[in-house]
């Protein structure tokens, strides 16, 4: 058994590098683990298209938008059949995170923001990408997580495999149980664990189970397994709402 780490989070990618940069600025000591030998996850093959209303990047091109209005346009493509209360949080935070991107040095393609026409469009220019696609995220985002590494607040361990989640007798998580590249399994603690293992495009048997009737089209990395959702439902985690998704073209 190691050291008791305030965070423990899984998965160094879109989700888990902002989860460790913003939990070690605010105090925590953290753990991030890899599975792959580098960060980022699918940023290395995403186009990493991003959408948000209300802006500074809109409001500098005359682009009048908003936070409801974003709502709207996304229950209107999707026929209501979204997640209201995901919706409502997703557009309520999306346009901090792309000024906060912005205020980082994010190096956002001339057309940004723009009208896309990948599903129906929306009703106002609001979609972003950077130049190098999810690699212009990764660009912002390593520098970060190196930073509070320099500064003793987080460790980070590649090619270390999530096997288990540790369980109290109440079913709460304590810890993990992970592998690392010696082959050797290990646990460790903390008072909350993340998993941001990402999504399952990369494990065939896995998509047909989750996404059936579909084909599976997609740039994922071989490293997307669905690992992290497979052990939270050994722990007793439910998927909700995985019939509206589909990750893939």
């Amino acid at each position: 058994m190691r050291g008791r780490w305030d965070v423990i989070v899984v998965g160094a990618g879109t989700a888990g590098l902002p989860t460790t940069i913003f939990a070690a600025q605010r105090g925590a000591r953290v753990l991030l683990v890899e599975q792959s030998s580098r960060l980022g996850g699918t940023l290395h093959v995403s186009w990493a298209q991003m959408s948000a209303g209300g802006t500074r990047l809109q409001a500098e091109r005359g682009i009048a938008d908003s936070p409801d209005l974003h709502f709207q346009d996304v229950m209107r493509i999707s026929k209501g059949t979204a997640n209201a209360e995901l919706v409502r949080l997703a557009v309520t935070e999306s346009p901090r995170t792309i000024d906060w991107l912005q205020e980082q040095g994010f190096d956002f393609h001339p057309a940004c923001p723009a009208l896309v026409y990948f599903h129906e469009a929306y009703s106002v220019p609001r979609t972003y990408w950077g130049v190098e696609g999810g690699r212009s995220v990764l660009k912002v985002l390593a520098p970060l997580v190196a930073a509070v590494q320099e500064a003793g607040k987080v460790e980070v361990r590649y090619a270390t495999r999530l096997v288990d989640l540790l369980q109290e007798g109440d079913g709460s998580v304590s810890g993990v149980t992970l592998v690392g590249p010696d082959g050797a399994a290990y646990q460790e603690l903390a008072s909350n664990v993340v998993l941001t293992t990402g999504g399952y495009a990369g494990n065939p048997e896995l998509f047909a189970r989750f996404t059936p009737g579909y084909p599976l089209m997609s740039p994922a990395p071989e490293t997307s397994t669905g690992t992290g959702i497979v052990i939270a439902e050994k722990a007793g985690g439910v998927i909700r709402g995985g019939e509206l998704f589909l990750p893939t073209f």
